[in-house]
């Protein structure tokens, strides 16, 4: 339940004396009335003493109405303190530190400092920047760098209180500018400009790759997806329980699908933790629109949890007779699938606040508010990729900070998986995806053939 103030619980207190007093009243009342039927020539000091009482319970009353107006007159009851507060350390992040010290710029926004002013060019003459109050808006690079520091830190270092301060503005703004800049980053043609779908060019370079880690047949599968828990900071208010994931944490689902270059394509929010990758899948865009966004031989990479069609495949297990075959099968399926782990780890390791998500979500409202956070930090990963002056992702500083991240949720898993018991096809699956989970595994078999041969061809080569 909500938090209750100290005047809410003074109020519930005054209003149980109050009741409690009109109660009291209506007894001797009740009392008096039926002591003068009984007794016509009673004693003239019971009856002073019944008007006292009642009289006594009015004064009562009347004193209870006075305290509650007072308690309510005004909207604080504690004297305001100004607290002192100054924006120079964001002053020095956006002038000194920007221009000089471009590390230690990155370690607080997250970005280059070149990425920054290309999201800020990108950004500023939006809408939601301008308005025609007396009181003007806050630069738009200053909102963008509060903003950005919001999403890249966790834990205390992300609590309005602590960023307000560092910021020195209210902690109101502090909200304020967040929803604005992250009304300019979910905005239909900014999330066009960050997340287009690939061309032709760039399929096959994803094609090329895929070819080059495994073999020929299986180029067609350039694009991977998986499945990622972003944790809350406290248990949501709004069906709680539904966010409460196999880690024993309260969560958001998040469905990621991503090429080999890590850029991200698509992904599925919304979904409590509680629900399986397979139907947070389904959200997707590329499920619902395959047959446009795909070619009637490409699939997409998954594990085992997806129960899909012919287009996604997943390392399994076979008989003790075709061991060493699964083996050879799995690895080359490892060395693809890993760059989705990769992808989530970059996307964790640069925009920490998924890392342990410190919103309230008490209700509907709250809620969309959270995913478009992730929506946000989603596209912010594809901008700053393609802004990276970095050419080779994997030695950035954020990505090798998620790859630590992304080991220690591979040992929770792991972990989790020994406590489990070994379960058969789940029964409760309908008739279209128990013919989804048969297509997949027809079409895995089919993979697994080619790429024997392909290896088989090449050993005799």
């Amino acid at each position: 339940m909500p938090r209750e103030t100290e005047r809410q619980k003074t109020t519930d207190e005054l209003m149980e004396l109050y009741l409690f007093n009109l109660l009291l009243g209506l007894g001797t009342e009740s009392s008096d009335s039926s002591d003068s039927e009984s007794d016509t020539n009673s004693d003239t000091s019971s009856s002073t003493s019944s008007s006292g009482d009642s009289e006594f319970a009015h004064l009562v009353g009347e004193g209870v109405i006075g305290m509650l107006k007072e308690l309510w007159k005004e909207r604080y009851q504690e004297e305001m303190r100004e607290i002192p507060k100054t924006d120079i350390n964001l002053q020095l992040l956006l002038t000194v530190y920007k221009t000089t010290w471009a590390d230690i710029f990155q370690s607080y926004l997250r970005v280059t400092p070149s990425c920054f002013d290309a999201l800020h060019e990108t950004i500023k003459e939006h809408p939601v920047f301008h308005n025609n109050s007396n009181h003007p808006q806050r630069p738009v690079d200053e909102q963008l760098a509060i903003a950005l520091y919001r999403f890249g830190h966790y834990g205390n270092a992300a609590a309005i209180v602590k960023v307000a301060l560092w910021a020195g503005i209210g902690y109101g703004t502090v909200r304020d500018v967040t929803i604005r800049v992250m009304t300019a980053l979910c905005d239909e043609r900014f999330r066009r400009a960050a997340m287009p779908w690939p061309d032709a060019a760039q399929i096959e370079q994803a094609k090329l790759w895929v070819e080059g880690h495994s073999c020929s047949a299986w180029r067609d599968g350039w694009c991977m997806v998986d499945g990622t828990l972003v944790p809350l900071f406290q248990r949501p208010h709004h069906f709680g329980n539904t966010f409460f994931d196999r880690k024993s944490n309260y969560s958001m689902n998040v469905q990621i699908i991503n090429m080999p270059d890590l850029r991200i394509i698509d992904y599925g929010i919304g979904y409590p933790g509680s629900q399986h990758d397979a139907t947070a899948w389904k959200s997707c865009r590329i499920p619902n629109e395959h047959n446009q966004l795909l070619g009637s031989n490409e699939f997409v990479w998954a594990d085992s949890a997806y129960p899909l069609k012919s287009w996604c495949q997943a390392p399994y297990k076979e008989p003790e007779s075709l061991l060493d075959n699964n083996k050879t099968h799995n690895f080359h399926v490892s060395a693809i699938r890993i760059r989705s782990e990769h992808c989530m780890g970059y996307l964790k390791g640069r925009f920490s606040s998924l890392r342990d998500l410190r919103l309230r979500i008490d209700k509907q409202k709250d809620l969309t508010f959270a995913c478009l956070w992730i929506a946000s930090c989603i596209h912010l990963h594809n901008f700053a990729l393609h802004h990276s002056n970095n050419t080779n992702p994997e030695t950035d500083q954020f990505f090798i900070e998620g790859q630590q991240l992304m080991l220690q949720e591979c040992r929770e898993q792991a972990e989790w998986a020994q406590t489990q018991m070994d379960i058969g096809e789940d029964d409760t699956l309908d008739i279209e995806e128990r013919v989804e989970l048969i297509e997949g595994r027809l079409k895995r078999e089919e993979l697994k053939e080619r790429l024997l041969e392909y290896l088989a061809e090449r050993n005799v080569q």
